[in-house]
């Protein structure tokens, strides 16, 4: 399974800033420096333009290594044979030169030509506030322990989903099981779930875990768009993944439509009816649902025409799935449109199988719809479909870890 083996970062703004540099700040650059070393992470600087410090004008290349010892310094002003950002050729000039694949590289810059950068050469963009705040873009990181925490929780892991289901056109991920009931699942299971339901816990831990599966997974490189499930109540978009998947979105150029899945009916809650029990399948979601045929870009503008269409895939994110009828509904309305879909969620409900919807006939998935039946075609039982029985214990590990996560002992 990939996971990051090289970072590649700019040096204004991430090293140092122009002018003056505070040292406790860099000293804290320093740690991320020697964090890289501990981990076995290579990494890279990359600059176009030609950097000194001090009245003597030293090369910033050579302090640096006094300080770091040797690594890889690429700068387009001393050497013309190296693109310049943020052409995408540049990044790949250093990934073909250091070893790397660009799924396994990421990128720390600071300013929008870093942004450019990464999004020219399809990179995971890690954007540093530390020295000055110049761009909206990228994931923001206030210091370099943050980075640092980040790489650490989610970027090595070894086990990025633990359930996965392609069976022609049907594909689903799901990073672990969820259950509030077994023990090795407990701890981040409610975590999980008061994160999704109600922006509480740790949704800054659920999405950087389910952005770096995407990412080292090389999902992101056969999707068009990115889509949210609703919640039950009327409405559209996911405000706890609205800014996080519109972030990752436009790290690859992936437009997130945040209102492309539209609540038009307020569904019940599927425990709720459970514990009164009432019915709940598919038809609870097919008809209560229905697309938006001009979503928001994510520019703010809407599109005039729908951008689905045959040829695209589109992704589609929810929290926690148990029999997949809210994803299957989904499925159901996009590929009315011509286009594909894949399915991701951040748990999947153990014990439960995911019933896959048949044919429902023809009809028009832009406006409300009323199904009186809705056929399986397919059941993919629970145990079947694991993929990585490794995946909940690392998670709980790194879940464990992450509120209290602190530097390595560099001694």
């Amino acid at each position: 399974m990939t996971k990051v083996k090289g970072v590649i970062l700019s040096v204004e703004d991430v090293i140092l800033p122009k002018g003056k540099a505070d040292a406790a700040i860099f000293s804290e650059v320093d740690k991320l420096i020697k964090f890289f070393r501990i981990k076995g992470i290579e990494f890279a600087i990359f600059t176009n333009r030609y950097w000194w410090v001090g009245s003597s004008k030293s090369p910033l290349e050579n302090k640096l290594k006094e300080r770091w010892g040797d690594f890889s310094y690429f700068c387009r002003e001393t050497d013309r044979s190296i693109p310049p950002k943020p052409r995408a050729s540049s990044t790949q000039h250093v990934i073909d030169k250091m070893g790397w694949k660009s799924q396994e590289t990421i990128y720390i810059g600071a300013s929008e030509n870093d942004m450019q950068t990464a999004v020219n050469g399809n990179l995971l963009f890690l954007r540093s506030t530390w020295w000055a705040d110049k761009t909206e873009y990228g994931f923001e990181f206030d210091s370099p322990r943050d980075i640092a925490r980040y790489i650490d929780t989610f970027c090595l892991r070894d086990h990025l989903w633990c359930h996965e289901i392609h069976d022609g056109d049907f594909d689903f991920y799901a990073l672990a099981p969820f259950s509030t009931f077994k023990a090795e699942y407990t701890l981040y299971s409610e975590d999980a779930r008061s994160a999704a339901k109600h922006g509480l816990g740790h949704p800054d831990f659920w999405i950087g875990a389910l952005v770096s599966s995407l990412y080292f997974s090389g999902i992101h490189t056969k999707i068009n768009h990115i889509a949210t499930y609703p919640g039950h109540r009327e409405g559209a978009g996911n405000p706890i993944m609205d800014e996080a998947v519109s972030v990752f979105g436009k790290c690859f150029r992936k437009s997130y439509l945040q209102d492309l899945i539209i609540r038009h009916t307020t569904a019940p809650k599927s425990q709720t009816a459970r514990n009164a029990g009432q019915t709940i399948g598919h038809l609870n979601q097919l008809n209560s649902i229905h697309l938006n045929k001009a979503p928001i870009k994510s520019n703010g503008n809407r599109y005039k025409n729908s951008p689905l269409s045959c040829g695209k895939t589109i992704l589609v994110i929810d929290d926690i799935c148990t029999r997949g009828y809210s994803l299957e509904s989904a499925r159901k309305y996009i590929e009315a449109t011509g286009a594909k879909v894949i399915s991701v969620s951040w748990l999947k409900t153990i014990n439960s199988d995911i019933e896959s919807l048949g044919d429902i006939g023809g009809f028009d998935p832009y406006q409300p719809n009323t199904f009186t039946t809705a056929p399986v075609s397919k059941t993919y039982p629970y145990r079947r479909n694991i993929v990585d029985h490794l995946a909940p214990g690392e998670l709980t590990t790194q879940f464990s870890r992450y509120e209290n996560w602190n530097w390595p002992d560099f001694t």
